[in-house]
């Protein structure tokens, strides 16, 4: 199961946070890594609240286990190469990647391939223009449901942005203007299709009232499912996105 990139943890000395939701883990636990890294692992039914108190207890732990660990010769955040493949559930894609040199910096991809060019041996300039193709494809495919959606629901929106949040799939303004994040592009199409119908329902409930819940259910009778599905397959995206 991935790791995923944590920054809510401040602690002297620590270079970067790692949680791991584990199905096998019985107990929580924290390992401290050569590079200075935090790994938290935990059980997954763990609430957010639990493992940051249970980590929070212990930083004089860490602080002392840090203290043991030799110095770090070029100390930086350990970058992740390129994925071999990636996988889009949303909308039923695989490719295999290759990062080559080119005049531009572009993606070109086929039926099953993806080649990222760039004009400088730069693994931060491939994930940029890797994420700019994520993003664009995101946008192509995000328009098309939100518009079916919208049309089948009667409930319409504003304006529609696709970015890359830290901690939400999506939000509603006040307006009505939709914002999803593109990595709901690696889940399958149910899901993001809960998350379009859930913003959708903000344009008539900016809240979570009983109206809101009832609202949503009407048009995703499957909403209990697929909340506890998107928590499940948040946890199980590719650790290379935490480097995007």
């Amino acid at each position: 199961m991935a790791d995923l990139q944590y920054s809510g943890i401040k602690i002297d000395g620590i270079s970067h946070t790692r949680l791991r939701y584990s199905s096998r883990a019985r107990r929580m636990r924290i390992e401290i890594r050569p590079d200075r890294s935090l790994l938290i692992v935990v059980p997954s039914d763990t609430r957010e609240d639990q493992w940051l108190h249970f980590v929070l207890g212990r930083r004089n732990w860490i602080r002392k286990a840090l203290d043991r660990l030799p110095p770090v010769e070029h100390e930086s955040v350990p970058s992740q190469v390129l994925p071999e493949c990636i996988e889009l559930p949303c909308i039923e894609a695989k490719y295999e990647l290759i990062h080559r040199a080119g005049k531009q910096n572009r993606v070109t991809a086929s039926d099953d391939r993806l080649v990222v060019s760039t004009n400088e041996a730069s693994l931060e300039l491939a994930r940029q223009t890797l994420r700019r193709w994520l993003m664009q494809q995101a946008r192509t495919e995000f328009t098309l449901r939100l518009d079916q959606l919208s049309v089948s629901t009667g409930l319409g929106f504003g304006k529609l942005s696709v970015r890359g949040q830290k901690t939400r799939w999506g939000s509603c303004s006040a307006k009505g203007n939709i914002s999803l994040n593109y990595k709901l592009l690696f889940m399958p199409t149910a899901l993001v299709d809960h998350v379009i119908l859930h913003e959708l329902v903000h344009t008539r409930h900016l809240n979570h009232s009983d109206r809101f819940w009832a609202l949503l259910e009407q048009h995703d009778p499957a909403t209990r499912q697929h909340r506890k599905a998107l928590r499940r397959a948040a946890r199980e995206l590719p650790g290379w996105l935490a480097e995007m």
